[in-house]
């Protein structure tokens, strides 16, 4: 079974995709697959786009043709204040939480089940936030620290709306004792939850979450490590 490797951008891939032997690419209902190997595994890199509607088009229909053994998402990310993570650092998820799906009113917001219908039922119910397989995430974690690579792991807010304010990104910082944000990941971890698929999320972070500076910002820092961190993972995976 193939490993899928999810990203929002063609950046986020690249690297990867120069490392695969046997590279086909294709077009899948207007998203680029490219089939291959790295290390032992075969591998589908998917192009998605960004924000949580490409990301769940494009993993709706990889699920739908392919049977995985796992699910990666990589890519870049946004550190929140109170993590103390610095740009290049890798963060692993523990959970995803979408902080846009909810309840605003006078006395704030409240979460998705404030609304009392599920965003998903199996054996649990699921409104706001997604766990990832602690046994997963924790073998992940092992294996890149043999790496010798840092990488914390802890909470991941999806938002569809850049935090660039300094003040709203402590806000979801607390709200879901994360330490970072992205456009994609809740989309992603919501869908392996629904298909039964093992999943992970890496990331770099790119930039903190504070007000919009994009001098003090490092994408290609941060594309390299995360891409050479999921090479890495994939490897000690195999």
């Amino acid at each position: 079974m193939p490993t899928i490797i999810l990203t929002a951008t063609a950046f986020e891939q690249q690297i990867l995709r120069d490392q695969l032997t046997h590279p086909a690419q294709q077009n899948v209902a207007h998203n680029t697959w490219t089939r291959g190997i790295l290390g032992n595994r075969p591998i589908v890199l998917i192009e998605a786009g960004i924000g949580l509607v490409n990301t769940s088009h494009a993993l709706t229909v990889a699920l739908q043709q392919i049977n995985p053994d796992l699910v990666i998402q990589t890519g870049i990310g946004g550190a929140y204040l109170q993590a103390n993570l610095n740009i290049g650092d890798l963060v692993l998820a523990t959970e995803e939480n979408n902080a846009e799906l909810g309840v605003i009113t006078p006395q704030g917001w409240h979460p998705a089940n404030e609304i009392g219908i599920p965003v998903l039922k199996t054996d649990q119910e699921y409104f706001n936030t997604y766990p990832l397989e602690k046994s997963l995430v924790d073998e992940a974690l092992s294996a890149l620290h043999k790496e010798q690579d840092n990488v914390v792991a802890g909470p991941f807010v999806t938002v569809q709306q850049c935090s660039g304010r300094t003040d709203i990104g402590n806000e979801l910082g607390q709200r879901f004792n994360a330490i970072c944000e992205n456009m994609e990941g809740a989309a992603a971890a919501q869908l392996c939850l629904l298909y039964n698929v093992p999943f992970l999320e890496l990331r770099a972070i790119s930039n903190q979450v504070e007000d919009r500076n994009r001098d003090a910002w490092d994408i290609p820092l941060a594309l390299e490590r995360s891409q050479t961190a999921t090479s890495k993972l994939i490897h000690a995976l195999s």
